[in-house]
């Protein structure tokens, strides 16, 4: 690239960085196959939590009718938004190896056993095989309408039976959580990765067990030499764009205020 059109790329990069600015969003230089574009973004509102772990803990304790509709509500919202258990994960196997082979002197004999149990449970054993059956199996191909006739026997499913009415806005949307999930400091040979989306949105077993507070030390620590991947939504300029970026998209904010709801109920 010659040298007057290199200036005159950085001019028109620095007029529209300006503008964009000044509207509250930001610019970003990109390359597609040797093509350079504009790339309009902006980043959506995060929730309450610093980490969406959805559990499924409580599920084994509800009647089997229900059961198969929350299994089912979890899968289905699980492959629409493209997240994932951490079943076979590569911090799963930090957290399994920390809690096998850490130091652990002043345990008595049954600490001891309640910890290889758990590593048991996590390993190939009963937390292990329930996060699969969520991932894997769906009970219903009519979810709204085994949600709407289902009899409450009480007020907790009363409440459960409502999220799960309101999530179904979050399965067979057009996009999904993790589409949002745009990198505006991509670098090809970074000194580090950032945390995805699909890092901080995850299903686990068991919000308050000890494997998963060894989860969240695992991503505390790996997150202070790197940086938290936030919802965005972007729009490419080019000679032939036709319309105005606006952050009409709602979808982000939509999905953590109905997560804090759901994540805080069944804690």
């Amino acid at each position: 690239m010659n040298t007057v059109v290199s200036e005159g790329i950085v001019n028109l990069y620095n007029e529209m960085n300006d503008l964009v600015n000044k509207s509250g969003m930001y610019l970003n230089l990109e390359d597609d196959n040797g093509c350079l574009y504009f790339n309009v973004w902006n980043t959506h509102t995060w929730g309450e939590y610093t980490l969406y772990y959805f559990p499924v803990k409580f599920v084994e304790e509800l009647n089997p009718t229900l059961r198969r509709i929350v299994i089912t509500f979890y899968h289905d919202f699980m492959k629409e938004n493209g997240i994932t258990t951490i079943n076979d994960e590569a911090d799963m196997d930090w957290a399994i190896d920390m809690l096998t082979e850490g130091c652990y002197e002043d345990e008595d004999a049954k600490e001891r056993r309640a910890r290889e149990k758990l590593v048991k449970s996590y390993k190939d054993g009963r937390a292990y095989k329930f996060l699969d059956r969520v991932w894997r199996k769906s009970y219903y191909k009519n979810l709204p309408k085994a949600i709407e006739e289902y009899e409450c026997k009480n007020g907790f499913e009363q409440g459960l039976i409502e999220l799960l009415r309101r999530g179904l806005e979050f399965i067979k949307m057009e996009k999904a959580i993790m589409y949002y999930g745009y990198d505006p400091f991509y670098d090809e040979e970074p000194d580090y990765l950032p945390m995805t989306l699909e890092q901080q949105i995850r299903v686990v077993y068991d919000s308050d067990d000890i494997m998963t507070e060894h989860l969240i030390d695992f991503y505390n620590s790996s997150r202070q030499e790197s940086y938290d991947i936030i919802p965005a939504s972007t729009f490419a300029v080019s000679p032939k764009t036709d319309k105005v970026f606006t952050l009409e998209d709602t979808y982000p904010e939509r999905f953590f205020k109905w997560a804090d709801d759901f994540i805080h109920y069944i804690r």
